[in-house]
């Protein structure tokens, strides 16, 4: 009994150590001291291979051969070491660009190609969970910098353009002819955030490429991605999501109480918040009409809760469906272990996690596509049991912004449950209406396919949120 409880407070001491001496924790370390300490997700030297100067990362490996294809042992670990390799890949230099920019399809929020020769096409601003949630730089009495406008855009591998082009047309005539259509193994979806470069105090960390927003030529500044692939077993997509390391605070759990929130502050200022202001769950709160001073609530997608112990009051990780406390480790460690290897400027952005569900009991891609059918609108749920795995709360700070903690207006962040958690599920599902397809888990589908029913880009846009919020209302009644 002794041993035990030297091992354990052992394991607990190292984890502590570990996460203070975490750059990205700073203020909310007290919040995320219980990660498990006794195995390590790591990057392979092979990932940072230089040659004529430049990095070429090898591609994942994602079919038959890949670690996927085996349920039994595949680990929490490889989806994580996939995110990043696949981000790695993504930025590999082409022609003088990253590959994304290269190789990949550019289109708009209705799937219709863009041109390639002007950079970074930027129409979009709207974020999913409504046509008003629009993420801006703060407003500064003295207008300098100048408050400015994130904007969006999507690009897409051939594999998943040709599959929406293909079916399509199908879903328009008839959807149950597509019920049970997935995309294929290796098909790529890439959604990133970009702002005017020109209103960053300092423009040395991020990447900076030509681009148009609205028409006009400016050079822009990438701040967020979602890397979304298809993987053997797993039509869902397993979704990850890269920032900037240096976008907005984090909110400091710390100071939180089961009870009560605790206001968010900063002694510097950041892109998206202004040391002179006091943000609350307002900030980031779906149609509220504050566009910024925001701040991110879950590290690396990992939902925690404050509670009390008797007469103390504690941090705990959120029960949800994922061993939190092995998949913060994972994330920790495979951060720490780029960071250490990767040259340029790509080192500056970070792994936020990623998510994806366990098909285990789905061996085949039937059964797997029947499944995400089946579930529809539940996906996303990820109570203790369910399948949803990785960081159940996954969100980019400057994608996912304003449902951090659930769509509507919720009153706290104290009163967040797993019940109400929102995640890339929510919103991306195989229900749309009362039809079904793993196919409608990409909204540039869906977009597609309203595009061939008449839809403009903003009616698009507005079915999108009210499919959004129908399904996310009925999931929390239990519907």
């Amino acid at each position: 009994m002794k041993t035990t409880k030297k091992v354990l407070f052992l394991i607990t001491l190292i984890s502590f150590c570990a996460c203070k001496n975490d750059p990205k924790v700073k203020d909310e370390k007290a919040a995320y001291t219980t990660a498990a300490a006794d195995s390590e997700c790591l990057a392979p030297a092979s990932w940072f291979t230089i040659v004529n100067n430049t990095r070429q990362t090898p591609a994942p490996n994602e079919g038959p051969t890949s670690a996927f294809a085996n349920n039994a042992t595949v680990t929490n670990c490889d989806f994580h070491q996939w995110s990043w390799q696949k981000f790695l890949w993504l930025t590999n230099e082409v022609n003088g660009q990253p590959q994304f920019m290269s190789t990949l399809i550019q289109v708009n929020s209705r799937g219709q190609k863009l041109d390639a020769t002007k950079g970074i096409v930027l129409t979009d601003s709207a974020q999913a969970s409504s046509t008003t949630d629009i993420l801006k730089t703060p407003n500064y009495p003295t207008g300098v910098p100048p408050s400015t406008t994130v904007y969006y855009s999507i690009f897409m591998d051939s594999l998943l353009y040709d599959t929406m082009v293909k079916y399509a047309p199908i879903a328009k005539k008839d959807p149950n002819l597509v019920k049970g259509v997935a995309f294929p193994v290796g098909a790529l979806e890439v959604k990133s955030s970009w702002i005017d470069a020109s209103v960053l105090k300092d423009t040395s960390t991020y990447f900076i490429t030509q681009g148009e927003i609205n028409g006009v030529k400016k050079k822009v500044a990438l701040l967020g991605i979602h890397v979304v692939g298809v993987v053997e077993n797993h039509p869902e997509f397993v979704w990850a999501t890269f920032e900037h390391e240096n976008l907005a605070p984090a909110y400091d759990w710390s100071k939180a109480t089961p009870t009560t929130d605790a206001p968010v502050t900063s002694t510097v200022d950041y892109p998206f918040f202004n040391k002179a202001t006091t943000a609350t769950v307002t900030n980031i709160t779906s149609k509220n009409g504050i566009y910024t001073d925001v701040f991110s609530v879950y590290k690396y997608g990992v939902p925690v809760e404050k509670a009390m112990k008797g007469t103390h009051n504690v941090q705990l990780y959120m029960q949800t469906s994922q061993d939190a406390s092995v998949n913060f480790n994972n994330i920790r460690t495979i951060n720490e272990s780029v960071k250490k290897q990767l040259q340029g400027v790509w080192n500056n952005y970070f792994y936020n996690g990623s998510i994806w569900i366990n098909t285990a009991k789905f061996p085949t891609p039937q059964a797997q596509a029947a499944a995400l059918d089946s579930l529809g609108r539940n996906l996303s749920n990820s109570q203790p049991g369910k399948l949803v795995r990785g960081s159940v709360a996954a969100a980019n700070i400057t994608m996912e912004t304003y449902v951090q903690v659930g769509f509507g207006k919720p009153s706290s962040i104290h009163a967040v449950t797993v019940n109400s958690l929102v995640n890339c599920f929510s919103c991306h599902n195989a229900s749309v209406g009362s039809n079904t397809s793993p196919l409608y888990i990409s909204h540039v589908f869906t977009g597609y396919l309203d595009n061939l029913n008449g839809l403009s880009r903003l009616q698009v846009k507005q079915k999108h949120v009210d499919e959004i919020m129908k399904q996310y209302t009925l999931r929390l009644q239990g519907k």
